[in-house]
């Protein structure tokens, strides 16, 4: 057999090794990744089998969110006697169709089309959105009561995007009020409306407002009279002091201010 002849089948030998190992390797990057928070207290298991070509984004941007804001978010959202979920998966999925995200049971579920469209904009803002939802459990009051009191969609939703876009990311001003969605600035309009209200609320008339609505939620007890109690204000009364401080930021005038303008032109006129 000749020197040569060995050279080459060597070769091929290490190709294949090289060929294994790479498969190995993109098998791993199929299979969980598992890592701890809040000095081991929380786990995670990180779950990108159908979409291994997320894995290494998974691992070395979102994993770092990850451990850095659950046990914020668990410091943030306390109440007496409760203890935050320490088993946490995060799963990408591909049957979610036009749902980015949601969560459950202590499970994150990522929608893998729409996290490929977004690695650089929304993607880990919205991982952040949905870990506020493991740790607020508002349902956990209704399981041991059928009478509690339920608590309005607004603030479930408006709780995360407050945290998200007022806390996490504030520098990407996803929450801010403009001329485009003044129409819409509605304290009860859910999400960043609504995430923007809150932080108006915290900014002017009490910084804990987040915590106390969380522990109201949490506990089944949430009813529109604590707005009073927490501000001195009605929810509606502050959903129109808000909505005209933006109207006056913007240099807009409302339907109501504009037609009661146009009514007194109308009667100087006569």
């Amino acid at each position: 057999m000749s020197l040569k002849y060995n050279e080459s089948l060597m070769k091929i030998k290490l190709l294949a090794l090289s060929v294994i190992a790479l498969a190995g390797s993109l098998a791993a990057a199929e299979t969980n990744i598992t890592f701890q928070a809040g000095g081991g207290k929380y786990h995670f298991t990180m779950d990108s089998a159908v979409a291994p070509d997320l894995s290494e984004w998974a691992n070395t941007e979102l994993v770092p969110v990850v451990k850095e804001w659950y046990p914020k978010i668990v410091k943030l959202l306390p109440s007496d006697g409760f203890e935050a979920n320490t088993n946490v998966t995060i799963r990408f999925r591909d049957n979610m169709r036009g749902t980015p995200a949601s969560a459950g049971g202590g499970r994150v579920n990522c929608n893998a089309e729409w996290f490929r469209k977004n690695l650089k904009g929304e993607a880990k803002g919205a991982v952040v959105h949905e870990l506020v939802h493991i740790v607020q459990e508002y349902g956990r009051a209704r399981r041991a009561n059928p009478d509690a009191a339920r608590t309005p969609g607004w603030i479930v939703e408006g709780i995360p995007d407050y945290i998200r876009w007022f806390l996490y990311e504030p520098q990407a001003k996803g929450a801010e009020i403009t001329q485009r969605n003044l129409s819409r600035a509605k304290y009860d309009g859910n999400y960043r409306i609504t995430a923007n209200f809150l932080n108006w609320v915290v900014e002017k008339y009490d910084k804990q407002v987040i915590q106390k609505l969380n522990v109201a939620a949490r506990e089944g007890k949430y009813a529109e009279e604590l707005w009073k109690e927490y501000t001195g204000k009605t929810v509606q009364d502050l959903g129109d002091e808000w909505r005209k401080a933006h109207e006056t930021r913007l240099g807009v005038s409302s339907p109501a201010t504009s037609d009661a303008k146009a009514a007194d032109s109308k009667g100087n006129n006569q």
